[in-house]
């Protein structure tokens, strides 16, 4: 079976950077026809010795001057995992199983921190509080050195800070911490998805400084918008070329989430409504970032949410406490089961839990529940990976009564090995020393943590190359794949008399734009008088939640018109448009279906946007690409059909306005499915 290698399969010997960055560069896009052999792997310690073993070279990284199996690269994954949790200690098998947030200790130069760095400015601050919830509030932040030689902690998930050499020295000092610890086993770093257009809501542009230094692609639904595996696969590809060479080996991502109910605040995050393209599209994406099987260039994937955050009830988010229950009226649970299957059947590394309560299934939320992950995901769907809880010490939805202790040790009988968001090993630690939990448990969890470590290869390897990096993230090939497919991504839903393409040198009225894309230069005028063609930029409509309750400060929620909306005076700049009788194109960030029958009569053209910048859109709109993007979801007709429909039921709009699959170009006649 072949797998992507990179250019440390073939080049040994010391050669230019700019070389091994071209080299790698090629494997991603291209892949390789070479079958992988086993033969001495590159290694790298700072700490630990080389040990040499039949003309072979090892890692001591328990410093005893003698190779044991788990030092072994010749022996398989699984014997090496079993091998290193018979010699770790409790305190040392628990901290595998804290998914521990990190973030605040990266300084100048990609400095690991003892203390906490000031926040930059523009950042935006996480939620402080939930109303009822006790132990909402992360005040305690432990250093690195506290989680990964205090606490043994070896998973970690932050976002990488600064320059791509910075991020990578940083990387490289957080391995270097862990070599030194007494079994020197290496870190694990990843992160939330990184590879976007980094849009906040309301469609505004972040600071400078919040711009993470990668390649920049639609968001998780404009690939849903594109509907094509092999891009999927290839962003994969090349995602996780860019976070290798950060020093991450991670994504929390994909959502595997079918979007049944169109007011959900997280739809950007999925590929759409459709649960068989869903499937395809993220067994593509494991693909991409995994390869055909873990190894050495793979970046695991985390699956979310098992089973299923697409029928959360009246589209309120699950991660708090007004929105916690899923609901299947239609009966339709295994319609939301699909991706899961799919990413199953594709090898993903591990599968995240939903907070939701999903209804008839049980009472308490999908991490504290055996049904879940026992009896369902793990018997009746066969898996056997690594199951991490969502960042959950704060959502204890249906076991509220119980204590921290309590809730950590029912989420282990459950079937859940990691705690995603936490790092107190205490309480289990406590469990374990009590017989409440038995070893035996644990050590089951920890060799399903350890063996996609070990076949990620960072036993032999951990650290990256710094200037390697600049080379590899933002490569030439890997932005232009991705201007191409945030191009790709635009969705032209109106195109009354033939208004697009813009027609050259025409005049034009921009409204909602921060500035001005290139193309347009030029042909800019401030007076509706003097254009051609007014172009109004506005979001989805929405209401933001004021309760306080809120996990997310800036969550969407609410009806999908912008009568009552938060940001109502959108269609108040439309209208205004219109009324100047000049050509209307309104270009909508649609976060979440629209009902656009408020204005769309009165307009002459309309694109939809997934995550796509102002530069592909504007490309778009003067003709220098042709749309392809499908809807990747229903649009309802009016407000009523969207509170009528059931939650888990797809397509399910008394009166639908646009269909899933819905869109026009400039040369084709549209298609209604793909």
């Amino acid at each position: 079976m072949l797998r992507p290698v990179s250019s440390a399969d073939f080049f040994e010997v010391p050669m230019p950077s700019f070389l091994r960055a071209t080299s790698a560069i090629f494997l991603v896009l291209f892949g390789s026809q070479v079958e992988a052999r086993e033969a001495q792997p590159v290694l790298q310690s700072r700490v630990a010795s080389i040990l040499s073993a039949d003309g072979l070279k090892f890692r001591d990284l328990n410093k005893n001057g003698q190779l044991d199996p788990y030092e072994d690269w010749r022996l398989t994954a699984e014997r090496r995992a079993s091998d290193l949790t018979d010699r770790m200690t409790v305190e040392e098998k628990v901290g595998l199983m804290m998914f521990a947030s990190l973030s605040g200790f990266a300084g100048p130069g990609g400095e690991v921190m003892e203390k906490l760095a000031p926040p930059p400015p523009g950042v935006l601050k996480s939620p402080v509080n939930v109303p009822g919830v006790p132990g909402f509030d992360r005040v305690d932040k432990p250093s690195p050195r506290a989680l990964i030689l205090g606490k043994h902690v070896r998973w970690l998930a932050t976002a990488p800070v600064g320059s791509p050499a910075d991020a990578a020295r940083w990387s490289n000092g957080i391995q270097e911490m862990a070599e030194q610890d007494r079994l020197g086993i290496p870190v694990v770093i990843g992160s939330d998805p990184t590879h976007t257009t980094n849009r906040m809501p309301g469609g505004a542009l972040p600071p400078p400084d919040r711009i993470k230094p990668m390649s920049s692609w639609p968001d998780q639904i404009g690939f849903g918008a594109i509907g094509d595996p092999q891009v999927v696969e290839k962003f994969g590809r090349i995602a996780a070329a860019e976070s290798r060479a950060l020093g991450y080996r991670v994504v929390i991502n994909p959502m595997a989430d079918t979007v049944t109910e169109p007011r959900w605040n997280r739809i950007p995050g999925t590929f759409g409504e459709d649960a068989d393209l869903n499937a395809r599209l993220t067994a593509a994406f494991i693909k991409g970032f995994q390869g055909e099987r873990i190894g050495r260039d793979s970046v695991l994937t985390v699956v979310k949410h098992f089973p299923g955050d697409g029928p959360v009830d009246d589209g309120l988010d699950p991660h708090n406490p007004y929105g916690k229950n899923f609901q299947y009226p239609a009966g339709l649970q295994a319609l939301h089961l699909k991706p899961f299957a799919a990413a199953i059947e594709a090898g993903t590394a591990s599968m995240m839990t939903a907070y939701g309560v999903p209804t008839g299934l049980d009472t308490v939320a999908s991490s504290f529940s055996k049904a879940v992950v026992t009896d369902l995901l793990r018997s009746k769907m066969g898996y056997d990976g690594i199951v991490v809880s969502d960042w959950l010490h704060a959502m204890p939805w249906g076991v509220e009564h119980l204590t921290k202790q309590e809730r950590e040790e029912r989420m282990v009988a459950a079937g859940v090995d990691q705690f995603g968001g936490e790092h107190e090993t205490s309480y289990i630690v406590s469990s374990v020393k009590a017989g409440r939990v038995s070893e035996a448990r644990i050590d089951q969890s920890a060799r399903r943590i350890l063996t996609p470590m070990f076949a990620l290869g960072l036993f032999e390897n951990p650290y990256v190359d710094v200037e390697q990096a600049g080379h590899i993230v933002n490569a030439p090939d890997f932005v232009a794949a991705a201007n191409d497919a945030q191009r790709r991504a635009v969705v032209l839903l109106k195109n009354r008399r033939g208004v697009l393409p813009l027609k050259p040198g025409a005049k034009l009225l921009l409204k909602g734009f921060a500035k001005t894309p290139a193309v347009f230069d030029g042909r800019i005028v401030t007076d509706a008088k003097a254009a051609d063609v007014i172009i109004v930029k506005v979001n989805a409509p929405y209401v933001v939640n004021k309760s306080g309750e809120a996990f997310f400060k800036e969550t969407h929620e609410g009806p999908l018109v912008f009568a009552g909306a938060d940001n109502a005076a959108e269609l108040t700049m439309i209208r205004e448009a219109a009324a100047t009788k000049k050509p209307v194109i309104v270009v909508m960030s649609m976060e979440r279906p629209a009902v656009l029958s408020e204005f769309l009569d009165k307009i002459d053209g309309m694109v939809a946007t997934f995550g796509s910048d102002d530069a592909a859109v504007a490309d778009v709109l003067s003709g220098k690409f042709d749309p392809t993007g499908k809807l990747p979801f229903d649009l309802p007709a009016d407000q009523s059909s969207v509170e009528t429909q059931k939650e888990d039921a797809p397509h399910d709009f008394a009166r639908t306005l646009f269909h899933q699959g819905f869109g026009l170009s400039y040369t084709q006649h549209q298609k209604k499915g793909r």
